[in-house]
C-alpha cells in the first residue's frame, strides 16, 4: 500500500524537475505545479487501485512492470479528463497545456522505474515464502 504512494509523491517531484524549463513564462509553470497538485490526487487513486488490482494476481515481473506502466498513462489520463470537467474546463485544452500530461505520464514512468526492486519482489513473494 505504501509502494504506490512512493510512486506517486516521487513522481510529483520528478513532474516538477522535468517542467523546470517552463519557468521562462512562471505564471504557466506554478499553474501546471497547481492543477498537478489539485486534480493529481485522482490520478494517485486511479493508480493505487490498478496497483492493488494487479497486485492480487501472479504475474511475471515484465508483464507486470508492463501493465504498470499502462495504468500510469491511464491514471493521468483520468486526473487530466478530471481536471478539464470540475473547473478548468476549456483552460487546460489550450495548446500551450497540452505537454503537460505527457511530462506527468514520463514523470510517473521514472518514478516506477525507481521502484522496480519492490515491484520485483512483489511478484516472487510468493516463492520466497515456500523455500525453506
Amino acid at each position: 500500500m505504501k509502494t504506490p504512494f512512493i510512486i506517486y509523491c516521487r513522481a510529483v517531484g520528478i513532474y516538477a524537475l522535468l517542467t523546470l524549463p517552463l519557468m521562462v513564462n512562471p505564471f504557466i509553470y506554478f499553474f501546471s505545479l497547481t492543477i498537478v497538485l489539485a486534480y493529481g490526487w485522482f490520478a494517485c487513486i486511479i493508480f493505487l487501485l490498478l496497483y492493488l488490482l494487479l497486485n492480487t494476481f501472479l504475474f511475471d515481473f515484465v508483464l507486470k512492470l508492463l501493465l504498470l506502466f499502462i495504468s500510469v498513462a491511464i491514471a493521468v489520463g483520468f486526473a487530466y479528463y478530471m481536471a478539464g470537467m470540475l473547473s478548468i474546463g476549456s483552460e487546460i485544452r489550450q495548446a500551450e497545456f497540452f505537454i503537460f500530461p505527457f511530462a506527468a505520464v514520463i514523470a510517473g514512468w521514472i518514478s516506477l522505474c525507481y521502484s522496480r526492486e519492490k515491484i520485483r519482489n512483489s511478484c516472487y513473494a510468493g516463492e520466497n515464502d515456500t523455500a525453506v
